[in-house]
């Protein structure tokens, strides 16, 4: 079995501490220059939105969704780069349905901590509510 790097770990980790709702752990495990863009367009118009010099705010109306779980499919690294291809699971607080979202995440590492981040998905995706079944068409070839 093929040792799991310490920057694999740090992510994973990350991962573990958003669905606790950790933001306090999460900022421990992000390089003081952390940032994240979304490569999409947002419902407000704003093409690639990133994060702002507040993280921990930010985080903290993120993590704040209970319920949420990653699948992850596939890991790629090199030395200061971690790829993951996962599927996103949350339920809405309101309605209790749970959304899945495919997405390839894109992580930049430095000193084994998260530096700088990429998030690709179809936002659209997020909304149609899709079943596992559906979700595991993407991998059945």
């Amino acid at each position: 079995m093929k040792k799991i790097s310490k920057n694999v770990k740090n992510v994973f980790a990350t991962l573990k501490a958003e669905i606790k709702g950790d933001v306090k752990g999460s900022l421990m495990l992000l390089d003081k220059k952390y940032s994240m863009t979304w490569v999409y367009r947002n419902k407000r118009g704003e093409l690639f939105p990133h994060t702002t010099p507040n993280v921990k705010e930010e985080l903290k109306e993120v993590y704040i969704i209970k319920g949420r779980k990653y699948d992850i499919k596939n890991i790629a690294e090199a030395k200061d780069l971690v790829i993951l291809e996962l599927i996103e699971s949350y339920p809405d607080p309101k309605t209790k349905k749970v959304y899945r979202t495919p997405e390839i995440i894109v992580l930049e590492m430095k000193n084994g901590k998260i530096k700088r981040g990429r998030h690709y998905c179809d936002p659209a995706l997020s909304y149609l509510n899709l079943t596992v079944k559906e979700i595991n068409k993407i991998f059945r070839f």
